[in-house]
């Protein structure tokens, strides 16, 4: 079957008998204009001889006219038809016959040059139509002319009629036998064409017009083969890409004499692009003159084609950055023959030669390894079964000490040979061990982290409750670690850390749980001999701990702790409870200067100012005692006000204006700091429309976020409502989190502040650099901003090491797309630092203090006026 895109399968049989009549349709037509233009040509005679030779009789001149004017125009319409159905008509031997009768008959004395035009039109029907319509003719002429022919002298007539029947016969036989054979030898030529693919072709060098197209035109380009005889035909529907070299080569070959070979593209009659090879034969005379042109063009479409995708397929694997091999298994009953027949770079660099081609080698012998991992086994069943075979982590020993993790997809080739992929993922499967380390511990200490932490005390109290044993929770938090901070920097603080979790693994037993809750804030799990006093004799033994100075960077540092105790089930019988009563102990030993406390309900009654604070902090929520100052960030680049910090104070009817760190503590421990924080936001919003007047707002404001507004699952739902309700673009929204705090459950911070980022609101991490985040786990954080501690700031004038640390925190940011803001800034020479650091925002007591709304309201009409106040 031959089959071409332009329509159906077309079967070699058909393809034949059509190339066939497109061949013998053409054939006719070059023999119909020989034939026509002997036939003109011998009426022409006859009518010249009936009106010259005076035997014709007195009617010569009629007779001539007739000839003329009968004859002649006949045969010109027959010629006319012939032209326009590209066939000559069967009638045309007989009606030949019936003329040359009727002449005779109107003038006896031209019977002789009758039967001489009439004999060679027999000879002309034997060649064009074949020995059967010839005899048939013959048959009839011979009825014809012996009924015209009395007129004539009866030794002329039988003689005549003799010679006719005579010379008419023999040329049906021998004319017709030479017909057949052509013929037949034509029928087997064209059948060879028909059954290739392919264009034969004739054309004249100077003008190049086409005599002779086969059948395959219209096969392959969709073109009858009539149509390639119109000028220009062929450069008109060659690829305008390709046109202008073609017909330059074609040229230069043809006025050289030279056969010549040609690859372009033709238009199909229906738009496709077809790639033909053309091979060309000039035929010259004896002066080396081009006199003809013939050739023959193939469609290599498909070729082309091929050769494309196997290029792009090639490309392909040699780029993908997967290991791919093909592997045989010579022998069927011996997994270790897989011999390798084809590799890509990536998979050659997993061999132990990775600088030698390994195609040919066996594969336990290019990759000893395997061996010990049996996936050549495996690959055998693939030979075997045809089917494929997955396996999603290997480790491959490279040979330089370090493993590496694949995923490994086998499947069937033809000829028994099996496809090999092999995805590194050890960055995958690394990232996953890490990630999945992070998101239970705590970065700096590596201790378990405040989720791990909650997930192990909710297992401890649901076995303690089917057991009827008791569990024991002891949280801790530093005394003087902020004076530590402050005074030698977040780096000696951080070591601080790292020591004294190192002191507390070694004096708690491996059945306690430490863990790192944020901060200098450490929790304790006991679930063996979790009673009162085990509890207290484990708080002692942390507090002795302690009491042994820390030898840091030739520092000797010293700390002291808080603990609180709280039990199971005497203190509280769920997580929270148990959480909050700890908490609450650690606060009382923190007040009463104790190193531990134990939950004593009496005593936390008794402690009249926070009691009256947290009670008083709901009311200050309904009664409006609130009031939020921002402080304003500036554009280092414009010196504008870029967007504020909001910040919490309570207007306190008896204690005055109390700063939030007297006061957040508590609404954390008490649950408070889930209302307080949306109060914080929806105030935040009406004073930044506030600043607006007219016009929509165009300065952002900031909150910060504990962590534990991580936990409340209505915060986005709310906060989508209450953009809603006001109307404020969410992108003027910025919600700040600690460092620390993200790092306590990164899994969840990714959650919340992933939903936040949904909703338009930027997200910001402050005191960055304090935190010791794993930058390998920050840029999976949904985060637009990065606020640099005011350690490092305020210490870049006197400090190189912080300096480095600010520009390596910008250049960080800026790498991950982010927003970067430095705190604390306090005089000049921090701006121009800054500045020339490329640090995008500022902010700090030299550049602003916390402002009231009204003021920001001044200081934004200010702004207006251009006046920023960074350039004041």
């Amino acid at each position: 079957m031959v089959e071409h895109s332009s329509g159906g399968g077309i079967s070699a049989d058909g393809a034949t008998a059509r190339v066939a009549d497109s061949a013998a349709q053409s054939w006719q037509e070059g023999i119909g204009r020989a034939v026509f233009a002997v036939r003109h040509a011998s009426l022409l005679a006859l009518a010249a001889c009936a009106a010259l030779i005076p035997a014709v009789g007195p009617d010569r001149a009629q007779l001539a006219l007739a000839v003329l004017c009968v004859a002649l125009p006949w045969d010109l319409a027959v010629h006319w038809w012939s032209r326009r159905r590209g066939r000559l008509p069967l009638v045309m031997p007989y009606a030949s016959q019936v003329l040359g009768a009727g002449f005779v008959m109107l003038a006896p004395a031209i019977f002789v040059p009758a039967l001489l035009v009439l004999v060679a039109d027999i000879g002309l029907a034997a060649a064009v139509f074949g020995r059967r319509v010839a005899a048939t003719a013959v048959a009839l002429g011979t009825v014809l002319l012996g009924v015209a022919a009395f007129g004539v002298e009866g030794g002329d007539r039988i003689i005549g009629m003799s010679g006719y029947v005579i010379a008419a016969s023999g040329l049906v036989i021998a004319v017709g036998a030479l017909f057949e054979d052509e013929r037949r030898l034509r029928h087997r030529h064209l059948a060879l064409l028909g059954d290739v693919d392919v264009i034969v072709w004739e054309a004249t060098p100077t003008p190049c017009r086409f005599t002779y197209v086969s059948g395959g035109a219209l096969d392959i380009l969709g073109y009858a083969p009539r149509m390639w005889e119109q000028d220009h035909f062929w450069q008109d529907h060659l690829h305008p890409e390709d046109r202008d070299w073609v017909l330059d080569q074609d040229s230069k070959a043809i006025d050289e004499g030279r056969d010549h070979e040609l690859e372009y593209r033709m238009i199909a009659a229906d738009g496709r692009v077809v790639y033909l090879r053309d091979l060309v034969t000039v035929v010259t005379d004896h002066n080396n003159r081009t006199v003809s042109l013939r050739g023959v063009m193939v469609d290599i479409t498909a070729q082309r084609q091929a050769e494309q995708r196997v290029r792009l397929y090639a490309d392909l694997v040699e780029r993908i950055q997967m290991a791919l091999l093909v592997v045989r298994l010579t022998d069927p009953d011996d997994p270790e023959t897989f011999e390798i027949v084809a590799v890509n770079p990536e998979a050659r660099e997993l061999s132990i030669t990775p600088d030698d081609d390994v195609v040919g080698q066996r594969l336990l012998q290019a990759f000893p390894s395997l061996a010990s991992l049996e996936l050549h086994s495996h690959l055998a069943e693939v030979a075997r079964r045809g089917e494929p075979y997955d396996l999603d982590d290997i480790v491959h020993d490279t040979g330089d000490q370090q493993e590496r993790h694949f995923s490994v997809h086998a499947f069937p080739l033809e000829g028994g040979m099996v496809g090999v992929s092999l995805d590194d993922v050890t960055g995958r499967s690394m990232a996953a061990q890490a990630l999945r380390r992070q998101a239970t511990h705590d970065a700096l200490t590596g201790l378990p982290n405040r989720a791990l932490m909650n997930d192990r005390l909710r297992q401890a109290l649901r076995e303690a409750a089917r057991t009827d044993t008791s569990v024991a929770l002891l949280m801790m938090d530093l005394d003087q670690f902020k004076e530590i901070n402050d005074a030698l920097g977040h780096h000696a603080g951080d070591n601080l850390l790292i020591a004294l979790s190192r002191r507390l693994e070694l004096v708690l037993r491996d059945a306690d749980t430490i863990a790192r809750l944020g901060g200098d804030e450490f929790g304790v799990l006991l679930t063996t001999d979790a009673t009162h006093s085990g509890a207290v004799t484990v708080a002692r033994r942390i507090t002795e701990a302690l009491e042994q100075p820390f030898e840091l960077d030739g520092l000797s540092l010293q700390t002291n702790a808080s603990v609180g105790i709280a039990l199971y089930p005497g203190h509280a019988e769920d997580p929270e409870a148990l959480t909050k009563r700890a908490d609450v102990a650690m606060y009382l030993a923190k007040r009463s200067s104790r190193p531990y406390a134990v939950y004593d309900p009496g005593q936390d009654r008794s402690s009249v100012r926070r009691v009256t604070l947290l009670g008083e902090l709901r009311r200050a929520l309904d009664f409006d005692e609130l009031v939020l100052f921002h402080q304003p960030a500036f554009d280092l680049r414009t010196g504008e006000i870029a967007g504020t910090e909001a910040l919490v104070r309570w207007q306190h009817p008896e204690h005055g204006l109390m700063a939030p760190g007297e006061f957040v503590d508590l609404a954390e421990v008490s649950g408070m700091i889930q209302p307080l924080t949306r109060w914080a936001i929806r105030t935040a919003v009406q004073h930044a429309q506030s600043w607006a007047h007219e016009g929509p707002p165009s300065v952002g404001v900031a909150v910060n976020l504990s962590v534990r507004n991580l936990y409340d699952a209505e915060l986005t739902r709310w906060l989508s409502e209450l953009l809603v309700e006001t109307g404020f673009p969410p992108s003027l929204i910025t919600l700040e989190i600690t460092e620390s705090e993200v790092m306590d459950d990164p899994f969840l911070a990714v959650e919340v502040l992933g939903q936040l980022h949904d909703l338009g609101v930027h997200t910001s991490i402050d005191d960055f650099g304090t935190g010791q985040s794993s930058l390998s786990y920050l840029k999976h954080l949904p985060i637009d901003e990065i606020k640099i501690d005011r350690s490092f700031v305020g210490g870049m004038s006197t400090c190189a090491s912080d300096a480095t640390i600010v520009r390596a925190i910008i250049d960080l940011g800026h790498n991950l797309g982010l927003q970067v803001v430095a705190e604390g800034v306090e005089d000049d020479d921090m701006v121009t630092r800054l500045r020339s650091l490329g640090c995008d925002r500022a902010q700090g007591f030299h550049l602003s203090k916390p402002l009231a709304s009204d003021d920001v309201t001044h200081v934004l009409q200010q702004e207006r006026l251009r006046v920023p106040l960074l350039h004041r």
